[in-house]
Parts: structure tokens; C-alpha cells; sequence
């Protein structure tokens, strides 16, 4: 076997990139490294024994050029026999969000390589990043501004994307290719030198090469340092202060009061939860905002929020809390919406309410089931008459009020007194039958208690519970 094709072999054994069984797909422009990607990965997919699949994203932006790519990268797919899926999104047209082009289509590709690896049950997602590339990243961000964990550069993986050539420089790459007759296709934009990464590429990496000939290898061995004391610092305060942290992959819970006196260890555990769980980057500004933000004398205040993630400060437990979260609630809600769900069925049923991009699960329960979980702020449960049919889970709509022990509220006055913005209000989940509110859930978004209505609450006498619950 090839010495680079061994190289990488050996590099993805050595790291556990893949496993026996693994469904991996490929992104591949159809560029040198890339075109490298694709025959490798090939070759050791037999004797690893993994499955392989093509996606390639035409940027539509160089007009017959990325069409020609698109058809060269379909091309080699059939031939070798390999599922491909290609895909098009248009970037021509102008952009008012201030992001980069380069920003805009890494996002969008990285997004589209999602949904497709999900739908068609690939675990993998492998990516063509060099050591060119990884030094190239470092530069850009320490020219950018970043702080030591961007000195790290390129991650070896992130979630189920792999880098099975980051050991790898462009120039064995290209001896390769040359050697064996493979064949690839040039980007003209390539050489642009208004795209900030082609600028480093091209002008500064070459001029700087010629007073220190070693920079690529001090690059690396900057990003490696830069790793070893990341985890360092990580394995101290997660010793020390792992009980002030608590969540999932989709919100994360720092006691803050218990750090607010330590400014950089505050910075650290917010920056930290932010990366780590969320992919997503805060600079220095950005940390100083959320830590002057957190210190007003108040509960529930929105401190922060962007497309990805939205960062709070709730009260909970009968203190406060730094919540951080995905942000689900990205676009107003511009209409209406509501589920319906038929609750003469028996079986467990699950709705994927697109509005809040959240699954709710709801089932027939027992008085013993509802005993365990009623505290649960995940879930409520109602009491449902035995002729009820179905109920609904939808927004709010004007005049909504709930039955209280002492009348009844507006659902708008309920949310005001939970301190919810304008936006955030819109999409808390009713449950709702025959116009009837039953519940009230902003505990499914945020760290707010939910409301049961008094005619629907659960005692001893029920004779069907209705339990609903967030996965």
C-alpha cells in the first residue's frame, strides 16, 4: 500500500476516526485534496470495512465551472458505484447579514451535509482538511483575534465529522496525485486574494516562509500547546467546580454567583460551555457584556442571542442561574400553528413541533405515573373527560386566558409576569381543546414553571391523565 495511503490509515486507526460498520460520507469539492479523499478513502473502506457515500455542494457562484465540477464529482461516484447526492445553493445573490461569503457557504455546506448524512443513515461526516489547512485557520484567527482556544486551529473531529487528512501536507497531496495520473479540477476563485483565507494562503504564508522557513511546523506546534494547556485548565475547574455546571447537549445551567468574584474563570466556563456544547465561538467583548449583563440585580433577563445559541439569566431553585441554550426560537413566529392529536388512541404518541423545533411525547398515564414525574418541569399532566376525542399544542392566540383558583388569567399577562420578551412569547406551547386552555408549557423552553388550568389539574379521582412531555 501506498506509504500516504498507509500514513492515513494508520492516522484513522490510531484516533478511532472509524469503525467496522461505519457509514461515512465524503464532502468533496472536486479539488486536489478532495480528489485524495475520495480514492483513499476507497481503498480502505475494503480492507476496514466501512461504507462510503458523495455529497457535493455547487455553489452555483463561477457558472460552467461549478457545473462542470458537479458533473465530474457524479461522474467518479458512478463509476465506482458509491450513493451520491448533489446538491445546489444558490450564493449569487446579494447578502445584507454582514456575514462572509465564506462564512455563509461553510455554514450552509456544513448544514446541508447534516440533513443528508441524517436522512440517509450515514453516522460520518469526513471532510478533506489538510495541514495547510489547519495552519491557515490558526493565522486567520490569531489576525482575526482569538483567544487560546482558537490556537488549537482545526479539530481532529467535532461531533461525527471527521479529519482523516489533517496529518497531511498539500504537497504529499499533490506528489500523490501526480504520481498516480488521478486527476482534479481547479477553482479559479482559488486565487483570489479578496477571500481572507486565500490572502494568507498566497501572499502572507509565502512571504513570511522566506525569514522562517519553519513556520508551518512552529504553527503546528503552537496549536499543539495551545491543546495541552486547554485541557489542562479544563481538567482543574471541572475538578473543582464541575458541581456548578449542569445540562445537556441542548442547554447548559452555570451557577455564576458562585464565580461572578473571578472574572477569568467566569469568562472560562462561559466560553467553554459555549464551545464544547454548542460549536459556537464568544469573544472577549461578548464575554464582558454577558458578565456585566448577569450582574444586574434581576431575574430572568435575556442577556445575549444570535441564530445558534441564546444565553439567560432565570431563577431557579431559589437562586439564580447563567442559562446558555440552543436557540430554537431563530425566527419570529409570522402565522398561527397548532397540532392536533387524537387521544382516543392509546399508544404513545410523538409530535415534532416545527415552530420550536421540539419533539412532545404524549400518553395515557396512571395516577402512580403521574406522581413520579409532576414535579418534573419537563412535564404536565391533565385531566382529560372520557368523551374527549382530541387536544391541540399550539401558540397563543389573542384573548387566551386560563382558569386560575381565583378566576381566570390572559395567557399574555401569565408570560409578562415570567418575564418573557416580546418574540419568546409567541412561541410558548398551549395545550388547548374544544378553545379551552388546559396547560400552559414555557417550561419546555425555558426554566419557567408550567401552568395546569384548575379544571384540568390531576387528583386521586382521575379517571384519564393525559401526560405531555418534551424529549
Amino acid at each position: 500500500m501506498e506509504n500516504v495511503i498507509g500514513k492515513v490509515e494508520e492516522f484513522i486507526k490510531s484516533n478511532a476516526l472509524v469503525e467496522k460498520g461505519d457509514r461515512v460520507l465524503l464532502s468533496l469539492s472536486a479539488g486536489k485534496d478532495s480528489m485524495f479523499l475520495f480514492h483513499a478513502m476507497i481503498k480502505l473502506a475494503r480492507g476496514m470495512k466501512f461504507d462510503i457515500g458523495v455529497f457535493h455542494l455547487n455553489h452555483l457562484t463561477r457558472g460552467e465551472e461549478s457545473d462542470l465540477d458537479e458533473q465530474y464529482v457524479a461522474r467518479l461516484s458512478s463509476e465506482q458505484g458509491l450513493e451520491s447526492f448533489i446538491d445546489r445553493h444558490d450564493f449569487t445573490g446579494h447578502d445584507d447579514t454582514g456575514i462572509s461569503f465564506e462564512a455563509r457557504a461553510r455554514d450552509t455546506r456544513y448544514r446541508m451535509l447534516e440533513e443528508t448524512a441524517r436522512s440517509n443513515g450515514f453516522n460520518k461526516i469526513a471532510t478533506a482538511h489538510t495541514m495547510n489547512d489547519h495552519v491557515e485557520t490558526i493565522l486567520m484567527r490569531i489576525f482575526t483575534g482569538t483567544g487560546i482556544h482558537g490556537l488549537q486551529g482545526i479539530p481532529l473531529r467535532r461531533g461525527n465529522i471527521i479529519r482523516p487528512l489533517l496529518l497531511l501536507s498539500s504537497d504529499e497531496i499533490y506528489a500523490f496525485l501526480k504520481k498516480h495520473g488521478i486527476k482534479w479540477r481547479e477553482d479559479s476563485s482559488n486565487t483570489d486574494v479578496s477571500y481572507t483565507r486565500n490572502f494568507i494562503r498566497h501572499e502572507i504564508i509565502p512571504l513570511a516562509q522566506k525569514r522562517f522557513p519553519m513556520l508551518a511546523d512552529s504553527i503546528r506546534s503552537l496549536s499543539e500547546v495551545a491543546g495541552d494547556t486547554v485541557r489542562l485548565i479544563n481538567d482543574m475547574v471541572s475538578e473543582k467546580f464541575s458541581a456548578l455546571q449542569t445540562g445537556n447537549e441542548h442547554d447548559v445551567y452555570i451557577d455564576a454567583n458562585q464565580v461572578i468574584d473571578n472574572y477569568p474563570l467566569f469568562c472560562h466556563m462561559v466560553s467553554s460551555a459555549v464551545r464544547d456544547r454548542f460549536n459556537h465561538h464568544v469573544n472577549r467583548s461578548l464575554l464582558k457584556e454577558i458578565y456585566s449583563k448577569y450582574r444586574v440585580n434581576r431575574a430572568n433577563v435575556s442577556i445575549y442571542e444570535d441564530k445558534e445559541i441564546k444565553v439567560e439569566k432565570v431563577f431557579q431553585a431559589g437562586r439564580s442561574r447563567l442559562r446558555i441554550a440552543e436557540n430554537k426560537m431563530k425566527n419570529p413566529a409570522s402565522s398561527d400553528w397548532e397540532y392536533r392529536i387524537d387521544v382516543q388512541e392509546p399508544a404513545e404518541q410523538k409530535i415534532f413541533v416545527q415552530e420550536i423545533g421540539m419533539t412532545i411525547t404524549l400518553k395515557i398515564a396512571d395516577y402512580d405515573y403521574f406522581l413520579k414525574f409532576n414535579k418534573n418541569n419537563r412535564y404536565i399532566f391533565v385531566t382529560l373527560e372520557n368523551n374527549c376525542k382530541s387536544v391541540y399544542i399550539r401558540n397563543r392566540r389573542k384573548g387566551d386566558r386560563i382558569k386560575t383558583e381565583k378566576g381566570t388569567k390572559k395567557i399574555k399577562d401569565l408570560l409578562i409576569d415570567k418575564k418573557l420578551d416580546n418574540a419568546s412569547k409567541e412561541f410558548v406551547p398551549l395545550l388547548v381543546t374544544d378553545n379551552t386552555v388546559m396547560a400552559c408549557m414555557p417550561g419546555f423552553l425555558f426554566d419557567i414553571p408550567n401552568r395546569v388550568a384548575a379544571d384540568f389539574l390531576v387528583d386521586k379521582k382521575a379517571k384519564k391523565v393525559l401526560a405531555v412531555f418534551k424529549n
